[in-house]
């Protein structure tokens, strides 16, 4: 395992170059332990031999660096997962590429209860529109008013309902989201018309942002 610091650092490298799970031995997670256990042994007996030597100093700053740069790896790798298990239990899809088999158990395991915790916490976030009507009395129509010109009189029509929509701005890229029966591709600073239910699930991820209706330039207002 001597080389398996180099390496170490290549993988942070990797881990911190991109948005998804860099691509990492399936074994990774037993090969740090066992280093990292290894490193360790190492220092400790060569600090009892001679507790002021430089090797056994040196022996240690080495497991030490080797441990920040595991720690960096694995707290950057269960971050995606944690992002991309959340956006699978509003609706996304559920591919992890690159996951070892302790990440897509964690993924799997933090999907279901993330989607329990929705079910049952917020079962009214399941298919509401975002916004709703004033809490208050219904308005009632006021009294006809008496006279001929009254009775001839039609009634308005009735407004037609538009569809509604949301504007968000798409905060960082994304793979394709397949979201409320919609498969959306998401770049950075797009600016999107949406349902309000899809809006509100991209808004909740944190991977976009609401803005008001915008001009026809495309800038909002």
């Amino acid at each position: 395992m001597a080389d398996l610091y180099g390496r170490l650092l290549d993988w942070r490298r990797s881990e911190a170059g991109g948005r998804g799970l860099a691509k990492l031995p399936s074994d990774f997670y037993a090969l740090a332990r066992s280093y990292l256990a290894e490193a360790r042994r190492t220092f400790e007996a060569e600090l009892r031999e001679n507790p002021g030597g430089r090797k056994g100093e040196l022996a240690r700053q080495t497991h030490q660096r080797a441990s920040q740069l595991a720690r960096d790896i694995a707290e950057s790798r269960m971050n995606k997962v944690l992002t991309s298990a959340y956006q699978a239990a509003v609706g996304g899809a559920r591919e992890l590429p690159n996951a070892v088999a302790e990440e897509r158990e964690l993924f799997d395991r933090l999907v279901e209860t993330l989607r329990k915790h929705r079910q049952d916490a917020t079962p009214y976030l399941e298919g509401m529109p975002s916004g709703g009507a004033p809490v208050g009395p219904a308005p009632t129509a006021p009294p006809p008013r008496a006279g001929p010109a009254a009775a001839a009189a039609a009634p308005p029509p009735a407004e037609a309902e538009l569809p509604r929509v949301a504007f968000v701005r798409v905060l960082r890229s994304s793979p394709p989201l397949e979201i409320a029966g919609e498969t959306i591709e998401l770049r950075a600073e797009d600016l999107l018309s949406l349902p309000p239910e899809v809006a509100r699930i991209l808004v909740e991820g944190r991977v976009a942002e609401r803005v008001d209706a915008p001009d026809l330039d495309g800038r909002a207002h």
